[in-house]
């Protein structure tokens, strides 16, 4: 099956994105399967590792382009770039006929771009693994564009762009985003603005990604059930005739901290409000990115939240809640989104200003308790463990979830990861939670979007 690209404003990949290097390499397996590293000399980082659980092969692409690239005269064209990679023509033939050839052997394609990275994802049977792995590479270094093609691509990603305006959640996403990383290309939206993308011609696109489609800003993942010394000759040879390029991506700045509150508030035409709360976070290479992980799970993912007693007992200030951290590779976002009615707006952010005041100094587990008490005290930080410990295990029986996990993290890291993402869960403490609350959320700067009904319409 191929699947349209889309890409991902705010996706929190856990543990996608924090999953280290020797986490996956050599995981918590009695007997770790074969794996391979290595780097070609034009710059590719490819990593291959043998998985015959099931007779599927990953391949995921990850590349090192995305809306942080782009300029107000390039506004969504990395966006539009992968369509045309994933859809477009190739050297022999058209894209209807390409992507017919790929489902007669089986295969299914996608492809997501997000503002640090492109990402193309290739799903296929243990048999057809080297050649999947082939045409892939042809469809991202050597697809030939189509005027027609660009023009039908142009115009589902001008639906995209009006769908994301009438969904409350995928709007608030973007426009908290523009808040809270104003003048910081974090601030751009990944659809991009629509006038560009009209007027986007195929040199423009061709141009766009020459300066940074090179091997030396990719990195190649291939897992599952396929022979690792034949995949590995056939990259060696076929990936090797890439010529080497410079990499010219310009340099990101860290995103600096939010010097004050921003709040905003937009009509639209639905049924109940939304409220969405953001503040600044650390970097994905920020050692702190760990113990805000598991902070944002104990406050508003898994089980039993500690927010949904906050908000949503007692008073039943809001409906639902979810809270996600997005570590980038040049700042980060921790991001509440609130459900809840429009006249609880008020009450709901007073609330939280509270609760939050209080963070820093909170008890999160039985060790911060005398040992005469702790069997009273929810131990919030063991369950957030557990269940992380429970989900990581879930996500690694996917191939593909692992294969994409893998070729992001070795673009991502620059610091040299190199502790399983487990280990570093396990020893993170209360003392480490009420540390990045400090820094983070109590007390600090936040960008506020309440998006309302229509003046008479909430129910």
């Amino acid at each position: 099956m191929i699947t349209r690209g889309q890409s991902c404003p705010i996706v929190l990949l856990v543990p996608a994105l924090v999953l280290a290097w020797t986490g996956i390499a050599c995981g918590a397996v009695d007997k770790p399967a074969a794996s391979l590293y290595f780097t070609l000399d034009n710059g590719l980082q490819v990593f291959l590792q043998e998985k015959h659980d099931l007779p599927l092969t990953a391949v995921a692409l990850a590349i090192d382009i995305g809306s942080k690239d782009e300029g107000e005269q390039t506004s969504g064209y990395a966006h539009l770039l992968e369509h045309m990679l994933l859809f477009g023509a190739d050297a022999e033939r058209d894209g209807e006929s390409r992507l017919a050839e790929l489902r007669g052997h089986g295969i299914a394609s996608n492809a997501h771009t997000d503002h640090d990275l492109m990402t193309f994802e290739v799903s296929c049977p243990a048999a057809e693994s080297v050649w999947a792995v082939e045409r892939l590479r042809q469809a991202v270094f050597f697809s030939r564009f189509d005027a027609q093609q660009l023009e039908r691509e142009k115009r589902i990603i001008l639906e995209e762009i009006l769908q994301l305006r009438d969904d409350p959640l995928s709007l608030g996403r973007i426009l908290v985003m523009q808040q809270l990383f104003s003048g910081h290309p974090y601030g751009q939206p990944v659809f991009g603005d629509g006038r560009t993308i009209r007027t986007a011609t195929i040199e423009q696109l061709q141009a766009f990604g020459k300066r940074l489609l090179v091997p030396g800003g990719c990195a190649l993942a291939v897992v599952g059930d396929f022979s690792l010394d034949e995949v590995e000759k056939d990259i060696r040879r076929n990936w090797s005739e890439l010529p080497k390029r410079v990499v010219n991506a310009a340099v990101i700045p860290l995103a600096g901290r939010l010097e004050k509150n921003s709040e905003q508030r937009i009509e639209l035409d639905i049924n109940e409000s939304h409220l969405f709360f953001a503040w600044r976070a650390p970097e994905f290479n920020h050692d702190q990115r760990v113990p805000l992980t598991v902070l944002t799970h104990i406050l508003g993912r898994g089980l039993n939240p500690l927010l949904n007693g906050v908000l949503c007992g007692g008073r039943q200030l809001a409906d639902q809640l979810d809270m996600s951290y997005l570590p980038l590779r040049s700042g980060g976002i921790v991001l509440l989104h609130l459900t809840l009615k429009e006249k609880n707006i008020r009450s709901a952010k007073n609330e939280l200003s509270r609760f939050l005041s209080q963070l820093s100094s909170l008890s999160f587990g039985r060790d911060d308790v005398q040992r005469q008490y702790q069997s009273y005290v929810l131990d919030f930080l063991e369950s957030a463990k557990n269940q992380m410990t429970y989900d990581n295990e879930n996500f690694r029986e996917s191939a593909l979830n692992l294969g994409i996990a893998v070729a992001r993290f070795l673009l991502m890291d620059t610091v040299g990861g190199s502790h399983n993402y487990l280990e570093n869960v396990e020893k993170t403490t209360s003392s480490d939670l009420r540390r990045v609350a400090g820094k983070y959320l109590s007390g600090k700067k936040w960008a506020v979007l309440a998006i309302v009904p229509l003046a008479g319409k909430e129910k």
